[in-house]
């Protein structure tokens, strides 16, 4: 028995509790875990497992594959070819430090490309995060559109959750635009929808 309905009509409210300064993505993903099934823990635990750098390897490009989940499947394709693209154009002068810390090929044929090479030209460091991390924001979105109660929707709340925290712990006044932006979307989520 999935508990989507309940975790993601209580996602609101929880969000919306924490002030940004005492954010929390722990307590935040453990509530989500404690009412989810055992198989949707495991497909929380790749997810989490994939926020580490240092293990985003070929093996666990490979393994996210064969999980059957969509969202799992594009999100870290899409986190690779983001990578991918900060290494080639960070390195662009030493294909020797392209081919040691790209992970597999990057895929040119994504949409966002266009966009991404204009936000790493940005010389401004903080600005480039936050370009970058808008983006992302906005993919997970695409990812979950049309989804309102199953599994896609509680990792894009996740997702969006680990770019919160970052932001959090940076500089509050930054994450507190992206904290409220969130907050709103989860709201707008349940427009139309009678519990």
């Amino acid at each position: 028995m999935h508990n989507y309905h309940y975790i993601i009509a209580s996602l609101p409210d929880l969000v919306a509790d924490f002030s940004l300064k005492e954010f929390s993505y722990d307590k935040f993903s453990t509530m989500i875990k404690e009412n989810l099934s055992e198989r949707d823990r495991r497909i929380v635990a790749w997810f989490e497992y994939g926020l580490t750098p240092t293990n985003l390897s070929r093996h666990f490009y490979r393994e996210i594959g064969k999980l059957k989940c969509k969202f799992l499947s594009d999100y870290f394709a899409f986190d690779r070819n983001l990578r991918n693209l900060q290494v080639e154009f960070l390195a662009s002068a030493d294909q020797e430090k392209v081919d040691k810390y790209r992970v597999g090929e990057t895929d040119k044929s994504i949409k966002e490309l266009p966009e991404i090479r204009s936000i790493l030209e940005n010389k401004n460091i903080i600005e480039r995060e936050a370009q970058m991390d808008k983006l992302k924001w906005d993919k997970i979105n695409e990812m979950i559109q049309g989804h309102y109660f199953d599994m896609d929707v509680i990792l894009a709340f996740l997702a969006k959750g680990v770019i919160l925290r970052r932001w959090s712990s940076l500089e509050s006044e930054r994450g507190a635009v992206l904290f409220e932006q969130f907050v709103t979307e989860v709201r707008g989520t349940f427009k139309g929808i009678d519990f």
